[in-house]
């Protein structure tokens, strides 16, 4: 399998490759660094997998995703982002990626990515609850709406909160 990896950022591609190479039949036939480089390098390589960061300088990866799709439609992607969006994966879909991995879970779920994309299947990265987006509107609880609570569990509701804030 003909890979190609576009990230802005050295380092990810680096690691990216490492964790491809490693497998047996596959081969990453080329590295860019913007959305226009991977479009030109896909043009010219005709990877069968294309792995594209979503930000990257100039045309951002849903841009050069979808026209290399538009001039290489056997071609397959994996997007990767750091952070996870119910409308970023419609996004994805929509322009015709079949894969949607989040950076920090690339060392678990690129390679499953890669292959269920390379089988004709689609990959798109499953948020643990701990990790999924806090929800943007909350009600910060003060002492006086503690109630009834014991000193434990207004301890216990203050951690809570102050958590929360460091999260937010």
């Amino acid at each position: 399998m003909r890979i190609l990896i576009a990230d802005d950022h050295a380092v990810v591609r680096f690691g990216l490759k490492t964790i491809l190479s490693n497998q047996d039949g596959w081969e990453v036939v080329g590295e860019a660094k913007s959305g226009a480089e991977a479009l030109a390098l896909a043009i010219q390589l005709q990877p069968d997998i294309v792995i594209l960061d979503i930000n990257m300088p100039g045309m951002s990866g849903l841009d050069a995703l979808k026209a290399i799709r538009e001039r290489l439609p056997a071609t397959r992607a994996v997007v990767l982002t750091l952070h996870y969006s119910v409308e970023l994966v419609r996004e994805i879909k929509r322009v015709g990626g079949q894969g949607y991995v989040m950076k920090s879970d690339c060392d678990r779920d690129l390679v499953e990515a890669v292959s269920a994309v390379a089988a004709g299947r689609s990959y798109f990265t499953q948020v643990p609850a701990e990790s999924a987006p806090p929800i943007p509107a909350m009600h910060v609880a003060r002492p006086a709406d503690f109630g009834g609570l014991t000193t434990r569990e207004r301890e216990a509701v203050r951690n809570i909160a102050q958590t929360m804030r460091k999260l937010l």
